[in-house]
Order: structure tokens, then sequence, then C-alpha cells
């Protein structure tokens, strides 16, 4: 449990505060000590969007912050703007993540990894809230607003937003990084808004607002937007007329921010997608910029109303039977007969193929018209084959590797400034680790290869000390242990008795050598 932690600011990203934290308490080149403070693990991530072991944080904060994992999604995070729009067991695994320690499948879940729209490369502000929160609070953070993907703009002070060079998605994946370290300008660039961009940035601050968060089945958004044609006249006669859609639709956005937004007129687009069945979610921006166009006048608690009204399931079949319109003087017995003589005859053929029989055809179709449950149940069941048409060629693979790998150790051994050669770095540097490290079993030689030439700790701190070494002479200066362990980043705890052999070792050679 925490006897400290930094006051949440308003609209504040969780990240942020944590990032806050490691400076008030002086831990800030110490992240791993952050982490193990605010989540009791070494091992949680730093996520700034959708992050995981809520539960646990909340419960290490409850002395000083009594909150709760839900409250943290809904005021600190940006599970806001993707959960509302997630299929129903989507949305509840997304949220379940969030709250568990288990977070590495949170942004494949809500979409994020797979979407089109490009994700937030780099922190951003606006330098107008920074000096705002520099005069009030004595120092600066990172706001939700700020960060939300394709928002470019701070509503409040109608300035473009400035992007800082701390990257959203760090490498360094356990370091908070402040916004009051990051050096800011101060320029600021004013930007007009339309009706249009000023109510769609206004939904996604609105978004963010939202409490309790229910997503929607694809039933509901289906029929939502199919009424959505209806009530605004973009009908052509019984179907969705896309093409008005899409006129109207440019007509609103074409010279606007978010024209890049905007999709293709064509079949396969997205907003021609949007108004048919619903089998996929659609990134936030889609959806605004819709609603934006056609409900202008409605707030977003009275869109999402409207799209709750409607049912959960499509029961518009459930409990009806197939009944044929057609009149028919053939008996079902002796059509059904024929269709078990037919199956009798030909006991490999599967449907398509008893189809194509001489009879087959019209008896399929009459039995289908007729009796459909019968013919379901009494048809050959469809014989998957799991052909693998793309078999690889492993002896090639694997030679393939070693060529590969062998070009790659010459180039890295030469350099001073190198990552330790582990196993797993050696496989990244193929073209397809993935399907390297699932297929090691088959790549016997890659296998033994990687064994023998990987680069355990021990072995990678001897040559980050030999680096030191040659530094320190080309420097003249006083070769020392504390000197060499400085420049090579060796923490004492590491210091072992082989290190601390191979270190006097390099000193005598240099008293040998003068």
């Amino acid at each position: 449990m925490l006897a400290y932690f930094p006051k949440a600011y308003e609209d504040e990203l969780l990240y942020s505060m944590i990032a806050r934290y490691s400076i008030h308490t002086g831990q800030q080149e110490n992240q791993k000590a952050v982490i193990q403070d605010v989540f009791g693990k070494k091992t949680a991530v730093a996520i700034p969007d959708l992050p995981s072991h809520l539960r646990i944080f909340s419960k290490r904060v409850g002395n000083v912050w009594p909150t709760s994992a839900s409250k943290l999604i809904d005021n600190h995070t940006l599970a806001n703007l993707y959960v509302p729009f997630l299929f129903e067991q989507q949305a509840q695994q997304v949220l379940s993540s969030m709250q568990s320690d288990v977070g590495g499948n949170i942004h494949t879940r809500s979409g994020i990894t797979a979407s089109s729209i490009q994700a937030t490369k780099y922190f951003r502000y606006c330098p107008v809230c920074s000096i705002e929160q520099k005069h009030n609070l004595g120092e600066t953070y990172w706001q939700r607003k700020h960060q939300l993907p394709c928002i470019e703009v701070c509503l409040k002070h109608q300035c473009k937003l400035i992007h800082s060079e701390t990257s959203f998605y760090s490498i360094q994946k356990h370091h908070f990084h402040a916004a009051e370290t990051v050096n800011k300008s101060t320029c600021i660039s004013s930007i007009l808004l339309g009706k249009y961009e000023h109510k769609l940035i206004n939904l996604f601050y609105g978004l963010l607002e939202l409490k309790n968060i229910k997503s929607c089945s694809n039933n509901q958004w289906t029929m939502f937007y199919k009424k959505l044609a209806v009530d605004s006249n973009m009908m052509s006669g019984n179907y969705v007329d896309h093409r008005a859609i899409y006129h109207q639709f440019n007509k609103h956005w074409g010279d606007t921010l978010f024209a890049k937004y905007l999709p293709k007129n064509d079949d396969n687009s997205w907003l021609v997608e949007i108004f048919r069945k619903h089998r996929k979610s659609f990134h936030p921006i889609r959806h605004l910029m819709v609603w934006s166009t056609f409900l202008f006048d409605k707030s977003l608690e009275e869109i999402f109303m409207k799209v709750r009204k409607f049912p959960k399931k499509d029961d518009s079949n459930k409990g009806k039977e197939f009944v044929a319109k057609q009149t028919t003087n053939k008996s079902t017995n002796e059509q059904r007969e024929t269709w078990l003589d037919l199956r009798s005859k030909n006991i490999e053929f599967g449907v398509k193929a008893l189809r194509k029989t001489g009879s087959g055809g019209s008896l399929y179709a009459w039995l289908y018209r007729h009796d459909r449950d019968w013919l379901n149940d009494n048809s050959p069941k469809p014989q998957r084959t799991n052909l693998n048409r793309y078999k690889r060629d492993y002896v090639m693979w694997d030679e393939e590797n070693i060529v590969l790998l062998q070009e790659y150790i010459k180039n890295v051994t030469t350099l001073r400034k190198r990552p330790r050669i582990s196993k797993t770095h050696l496989i990244k540097q193929l073209p397809t680790p993935n399907s390297v490290e699932k297929h090691l079993i088959d790549l016997p030689k890659t296998t033994k290869w990687l064994e023998v030439n990987q680069e355990n700790k021990v072995a990678y701190r001897k040559f980050r000390l030999r680096v030191a070494y040659q530094a320190l002479e080309e420097s003249n200066l006083p070769l020392q242990q504390w000197r060499l362990l400085r420049l090579s980043s060796i923490r004492k705890e590491y210091v072992t008795e082989d290190i601390e052999h191979y270190i006097v070792g390099l000193i005598s050679k240099t008293k040998a050598a003068a």
C-alpha cells in the first residue's frame, strides 16, 4: 500500500499521474521501482490509453486515493472512445483485461491494432493549456482530450495541438514519461473551426464523459443505421441510397480538417458497410462523422438511447417454419425415398455432386422447397479437408536462416554499441521471426546455431567492459573499477566474482603494458 500518490488533475491520464509520482518520489531514473510501487510487480507495461492492472492499482493507492478500477477506466483512460462501439462480448473482454493483470490483447480486441485509422504516434499538448497548467498547478500533465485519435485541435482555445517528441507507445515499455520533462513550444497556431468540425470534436469529448459504459449489439447498430437512413430520406425504394449518403457526406466534410477520413466512392467503402448489416465494429471517428452529418441536433446521450431501443437480437425469423408457396402433385414420401436411394447409390458424393447427377438437381430443388428440414437432416455432411497448400521446404528454410544469421552476426560483432545477441534477438533479425520461433523443432540447424552463438548476460557485460576499457584508453583516463562499471552501465548487484576477476584482468593488462 502506498503512503503517497499525487492528486488526479482534471481530465488527466492515469499514465500521467504515475509519471508525476515518479518525479515526486525521486524515482524517475528507476522506473522498475515505480512500477513495483504502483502495480506490485515489475513486469507491468506503461500504456497510456488502455492500461491493465487497474484492480491491483486501485488497491495499492486505496489509503491515499479511494478509487476503483471502473472509475479509473471512466475518468483516466481512453476506453470510453472504443468500448461503446464494440460488440458486447468484445467490450466485456476489453474491460475485464484492463482490470486484470493480463493486458497483452487489449489493443487487438478493441480493434486499434487492425484499424486502417492510424493510431496516435506521439503525446500531444495545447501550448495555451500547458501555460495555464504551469501557472495554476506548478507542473504540466498529459490530458486525455489532447490524445484523442484523429483530433488535432484544442477546442477550448481553438488552436492546433503540438506533437511532443515523446512516443505514445514507447519502445521503453516500462517507462512513464512525464509531461513536465518535455521541452514544450509556446507557438500558438489558431484554427477556425466550422460547425460540423465543432460538433464532431464535441462528440469526442462527450465520449470521455460517459459513465458505466454499455456497448450495443450488432443487431442494434444495424437497425439504428437503417432507421437513420429512412429518417434522413436517404432511401431509394426499399433500399438505402448509398450514393446520396456519400454526396451528402462529402458535401459536409470535403473542405474540413477531417477530409482525409472520407470514404472512397465505391461499393466496399466503410460508409456503405456502416449502413449495412453490422458484422464488425467501426472506428469511433466513422460513427461520429455520420452522426455529425445526419444527427447534428442530437446529443450523444440521445443517440445512444436511440440505438439501445432496438432489440439486441434479430428475432424476425424466430419460430417461423418454412412453408412452400408452390402447389405440387408429388408425394413427399416418394420424393424422400428417391433422395435416399440416390444417396445409397452414391455414398461418396456430397450434396453438390448429388445435384449434378441426372435427376438430382430437380429432386434436391423440390425437397428444398417443400421439405427443407428433412432434407437438411438427410443430406451428406460437408467434409472439410485440411490441405496444406503452402507446405514449407524446411531444409531450404533452415539453410537460408543460417546464411542470414551468419551475415548478421558478422556485421553486428564489429559494432561497439549493440544490443545483447540473445536467441530472441537473433530470431527477430530473420524475415519471418514469428514463424521461425513457432517451427524451431522443424529447423534443427537453425536451433543448434542459435544455441551455440547466442550471448548470455555475463558475456554481454564482459563485452561492455571491453568497450569501456577501450574508451578509457582512448581518453587517457585512469583505468579504475568504478570508471569501468559506470561507463559500461553495470549495476553493483550484477558484479559477480567472475566479473570482478575480469575487471582485475583488464586493469592488470594495462599495468603490464605500462
